[in-house]
């Protein structure tokens, strides 16, 4: 176990000095692959001669004890942190010109071509629950609009209504209204210049070419800065210097700028209010329910393949394997743009639903199912003692009821019991002691599972109501990732210092992010 954790160190310094200067960790990411593997066929230990897969009958050499499985499994799921994050460090430096044997699951769009990914981003988008979808669906609406109002005879320079409302339309009806507020602001400040300037200068276009390149320099460089306010009024006046040279200027220009610019606001609101007015706030909501329950699938599944051996839900071709793919990206792409509306909807004074909801922690135990299953099921296990499958079914099963219970909590139906969630780990006697003899795959599960329940733990962390219920997975050391909790407690309960559902591997989530 020094050994790979020494690896880890070598690759963890290699690649701090990838993302600096480039240099490639192939030498180290090659050193923990070998160390890892000697610890993998270290752990795995001899295979019983004669032995049937429904006995946990010892093999004929002495095995490994518990508690040195556990630490394997541990130092295990580091290293393969490690190289995930090795292979990720020189893909993002080197692109596809990588030093190392980028692993093909989760670094699958490493050798795609770049017409292929546009085709998946298009596929895996086109539908109404992702928010690209109503964001690109909205803003059509209202260019569509836009475009039908500036070919009215009496908008004159109609298409700056159609530039006000691309500009100006944002994801949330609060975003929107408060980016209008300070543009038409900026653009009332802006024609109030025009209007001077055009006064002073009259129809003398020499003086407009002068000013012209200089206050365009000024304009592109200090709008973008200032915000949308000062790039909505440095605009104004540089329409009006360049169509002052092309008829003869009047103030009425300014007017007209004003005019535009109102109506495309107006139309950007309008559409805002109609179409998706909470932007990826009920996206994200929805998006991570759809997600731990499409986990809780691959969580059973590959809870009973481990168990009664053979390929699981990470095999090619299986279904329920992209299904969860295509559910981590939707949410992905809720949370990015949830992070990036600043306003709450109903204004920055009112309170925001779900408040104590860690989403990133949704996301990890996506990630956490899809990588840990695959990792688990490669190559596909030839199955447990009859003992530990029991276990290992059980554990799984229960793991996915968790998460089923968070999905209800995030996604509540018309019928859905509002009292508080009751406790998730209730004494089973199947799950109080460990099975005797299990191998490594037993502890590598059971540490996978647990990193589950740390996971839908951290989810409604700081929360209140269904979706938090103060109960989670206890720890070996009498602490949850609540908080402490009084051992006595745990071992009144039955459970003899370690709940069903944990490994007792150490503190932590699942290393493979």
């Amino acid at each position: 176990m020094t050994a790979v954790l020494h690896a880890v160190a070598l690759l963890a310094s290699a690649t701090a000095a990838c993302l600096r200067a480039g240099t490639p960790p192939a030498t180290p990411y090659a050193g923990l692959v070998a160390a890892r593997a000697e610890l993998s066929a270290l752990s795995a230990g001899p295979a019983p001669d004669g032995a049937s897969a429904s006995s946990c009958a010892p093999a004929p050499r002495p095995v490994l004890p518990p508690a040195v499985l556990r630490r394997h499994a541990a130092v295990l799921e580091i290293a393969d942190a490690a190289l995930a994050m090795g292979a990720a460090a020189d893909l993002a430096v080197h692109g596809r010109h990588t030093s190392v044997e980028v692993p093909t699951g989760r670094f699958w769009y490493a050798a795609t071509r770049t017409p292929l990914l546009w085709w998946h981003r298009v596929r895996g988008h086109a539908e109404r629950r992702s928010v690209f979808f109503q964001n690109a669906v909205r803003i059509a609406m209202a260019l569509t609009a836009a475009r039908l109002v500036a070919g009215v005879d009496t908008l004159p320079h109609g298409f700056w209504a159609t530039l006000a409302t691309l500009t100006l339309t944002r994801t949330t009806m609060d975003e929107t209204w408060s980016t209008i507020r300070v543009a038409l602001a900026g653009t009332l400040a802006g024609a109030l210049v025009t209007a001077g300037v055009l006064a002073l200068a009259g129809p003398h276009t020499t003086v407009y070419a002068v000013v012209l390149p200089l206050w365009m320099l000024f304009a592109f460089t200090v709008g973008p800065v200032r915000g949308v306010g000062w790039a909505q009024g440095l605009f104004t006046v540089l329409v009006a210097l360049v169509f002052a040279q092309l008829a003869p200027p009047t103030w009425r220009l300014a007017e007209v700028r004003m005019l535009d610019v109102l109506v495309g606001s107006a139309i950007g609101a309008v559409f805002g209010l109609l179409a998706w007015p909470r932007g990826a706030h009920d996206e994200l909501r929805l998006a991570s329910a759809h997600l731990l329950r499409k986990a809780a699938e691959i969580v059973v599944a590959t809870s009973a393949s481990v168990a009664q051996g053979g390929p699981g839900p990470a095999s090619p071709g299986v279904s329920g394997h992209r299904s969860l793919q295509h559910a981590v990206i939707l949410a992905e792409s809720a949370y990015a743009q949830f992070q990036s509306e600043p306003t709450p909807f109903g204004g920055r004074r009112r309170k925001v639903a779900l408040p104590g909801v860690d989403w990133q922690a949704t996301l990890m135990a996506g990630h956490h199912s899809l990588w840990g299953s695959d990792r688990l099921l490669e190559p596909p296990p030839t199955g447990l003692c009859t003992a530990a499958a029991e276990s290992v079914s059980g554990l799984g099963d229960r793991v996915a009821g968790r998460m089923l219970l968070v999905s209800a909590a995030l996604d509540p139906g018309s019928d859905t019991p509002t009292a508080p969630v009751p406790p998730v780990d209730p004494v089973l006697a199947g799950f109080a002691t460990e099975p005797p003899d299990a191998p490594r795959l037993y502890y590598a599960t059971v540490s996978w599972l647990d990193s589950l329940m740390t996971d839908l733990a951290r989810i409604a962390r700081g929360g209140s109501g269904p979706e938090h219920d103060g109960s989670t997975t206890a720890r070996r050391d009498g602490h949850s990732a609540a908080g402490p909790r009084n051992r006595a407690e745990e071992q009144g309960r039955g459970c003899r210092g370690r709940e069903p559902g944990t490994s007792g591997s150490g503190p932590g989530g699942s290393a493979d992010e």
